[in-house]
């Protein structure tokens, strides 16, 4: 049986319900912004076993079982993890390409490929071609620096009808695979084909691995269309990429908290002046996919859409589905006729800092709209008004908040509390009744091979003596690769007393060299339920149960802990001569420890505002 794409089981994992997967079979109850149940890999009275929907994670604190909805299948149902995708495959509907000898191990590598040739041709065109001078005059007109260009790989498409078609025929890419990974059309009238973009500003799209999947392209003048994109593939879909997360993931997570605009500039101008974790839909409305996508990275959102009557109106629908998701909503609002772009070009980044700050609630900003501009003496528009209030509080998952809406909507709009009634809303995230629903088969026998991780006698011994120092360390070095790199530089795996987080920082040490920037992504991918079974015990007992919180001054306090204990333990030797006087040695060897770790690594960042009731700040690291 051929591989399955990484990029497969990332779209099966995002499009997965981890709590109608295991509500299959393990009966769940509600708590909170987690669902509950017994542990069914141990004996227990009392529900110690915890599913995570927004992180798309189990874990039990009784027996430390934990995992994403593959490591379930395979723990629970006895199956290797091509039959776990697999049957999550059937489930989502997702299509998995099966390799042959012409595509290898890839089926999609070709599209790679082509999207990557595309993109740096087009960048080497805005660079060095005399035909592309009106492109690098717009963006300096724009205020985008030289730097952003090469961040964001930006390019020029000349006006021409074979660019990238003749680049492909040179390194041996035929038209119609150009075609297929969307970056060329076939003609009507000839059959031949011809280049999409043509005398545009080209942004590669990039996955949240970093890989090219598509195209999108600005025209200089006012023309429609204005923005073009690459047509959908088996890599890209419009409705559930989001421009920039590659970069923006990182601070995302470490912020709890994401930005989302409009606009391909906007994310270029606010990344410049500062703000690291914005993204930005295609050009197509904001999608209930694309919402799925954001939670797994921050819960709390700011919408900041054009400061116009067509802004307010979009960013209201993105609410709406940021809110079925489960996310804080707060939404920005902007100059009349301003953008985040323009906003940072005339004031720099505090001028958007402020207009941060005082970013109202979703729910509060439509009120406040209903009474400026609603006649509420008249009952009709009134009630009407209401209704589409009560459309977007429907839409809010927790019962809690819900019921808080609908007091501020009664108070605000002077009605009784009890003549509210919410519009029907689907249910999201409740597990089946245990037997009903389609049971995923179990295969005839796991697969073998080892992975280099130690196997125990039992699926989930008890907890091995550990700090909490190396969950603080495992949590940064999965979240962002400056941090990852930092701890490949400073740290050993025989650092770790804990058997099992020495695997796993070894494993990411070797996926960091192996496969460069898509190093985490491969490893959450990882078909190895140990892997999974760290990851969930670090995030659910640091993050959802002590309310931890990444930042540089944890990580490096943490670092320096680990190393101190590497020294006393002979694993870390201090590059020092003894003296023979025993106190001034003590006092040499007491002030090398305390200079293990550097205070900080790396240029000082602002990553943008952090979720939660204190306001946005900028985080610098």
């Amino acid at each position: 049986m051929s591989p399955i794409p990484e990029s497969a089981i990332e779209e099966i994992r995002d499009r997965a319900d981890i709590v109608e997967v295991i509500g299959e079979s393990v009966p769940l109850k509600k708590r909170g912004k987690n669902w509950v149940g017994l542990c069914p890999f141990h004996p227990e009275k009392t529900p110690s076993f915890n599913v995570t929907p927004d992180k798309q994670m189990y874990y039990c604190f009784g027996c430390q079982a934990g995992g994403n909805v593959f490591t379930f299948l395979m723990e629970y149902e006895k199956v290797d993890f091509p039959s776990a995708v697999r049957a999550l495959a059937d489930r989502t509907g997702v299509e998995i390409p099966e390799a042959d000898a012409e595509t290898g191990p890839d089926p999609w590598a070709p599209l790679y490929s082509a999207n990557r040739l595309a993109a740096e041709l087009y960048h080497r065109r805005l660079l060095e071609s005399d035909d592309a001078a009106p492109a690098r005059a717009y963006l300096e007109r724009r205020g985008i620096s030289r730097a952003a260009w090469e961040t964001f790989l930006l390019g020029w498409a000349p006006d021409e009808w074979d660019a990238v078609l003749a680049e492909a025929r040179r390194q041996g890419i035929e038209d119609a695979m150009v075609a297929e990974a969307g970056l060329a059309v076939r003609s009507e009238k000839t059959g031949g084909f011809y280049d999409r973009f043509r005398g545009r500003i080209c942004f590669p799209i990039r996955s949240p691995g970093g890989r090219v999947i598509a195209l999108s392209g600005r025209r200089l003048d006012d023309g429609e269309p204005k923005y073009l994109n690459s047509s959908d593939t088996p890599i890209f879909t419009k409705g559930r990429t989001l421009f920039n997360l590659d970069l923006a993931r990182a601070p995302i997570r470490r912020n709890g908290s994401v930005v989302v605009v409009e606009g391909n500039f906007d994310v270029v101008g606010l990344y410049e002046a500062g703000w690291k974790n914005v993204v930005a839909p295609l050009g197509t409305a904001f999608g209930a996919e694309q919402a799925r996508v954001l939670r797994r990275y921050a819960a709390t959102a700011y919408l900041a859409y054009d400061g116009d009557a067509a802004g307010e109106r979009s960013a209201f629908k993105t609410g709406d589905e940021l809110l079925a998701a489960g996310f804080t909503v707060r939404f920005v609002r902007l100059p009349v006729g301003g953008d985040p772009d323009s906003l940072v070009r005339e004031g720099g980044g505090e001028a958007f800092e402020e207009r941060m700050g005082a970013a109202r609630d979703l729910i509060d900003e439509k009120i406040a709209v209903v009474v400026d501009r609603v006649d509420l003496g008249d009952v009709p528009r009134k009630r009407r008004a209401i209704r589409r209030l009560l459309e977007s509080v429907a839409r809010v998952p927790d019962p809690v908040t819900r019921s808080l809406y609908l007091d501020r909507v009664a108070s605000e709009l002077h009605v009784a509390r009890e003549a509210l009634d919410l519009p029907a809303a689907p249910a999201a995230g409740r597990p089946r009744p245990a037997g009903e629903g389609r049971r995923v088969p179990a295969a005839a026998a796991p697969a073998g091979g080892g992975t280099g991780f130690p196997r125990g006698r039992f699926a989930h011994p008890v907890r091995l003596p550990e700090t909490e120092d190396e969950r603080y360390l495992v949590l940064h070095a999965v979240t962002d690769l400056q941090w990852l790199d930092t701890l490949i530089e400073l740290c050993r795996p025989e650092y770790f007393d804990n058997e099992e987080n020495a695997a796993l920082f070894r494993r990411l040490a070797e996926l960091r060299a192996e496969r460069g920037d898509e190093a985490i992504d491969v490893l959450r991918t990882s078909p190895d339920p140990l892997v999974h079974r760290v990851l969930a015990r670090a995030e659910m007992v640091m993050r959802e149960e002590a309310g931890f919180e990444l930042s540089d001054r944890t990580f490096h306090e943490s670092l320096r802990r680990i190393r101190e204990r590497a020294v006393e333990r002979g694993k870390l030797q201090l590059d020092m001569e003894a003296t023979g006087d025993v106190v001034a040695d003590a006092l040499t060897r007491r002030e090398l420890k305390r200079r293990l770790t550097p205070g900080r690594v790396g240029p000082v960042r602002r990553d943008g505002p952090r979720g939660g009731e204190g306001g946005p700040t900028r985080d610098e690291v």
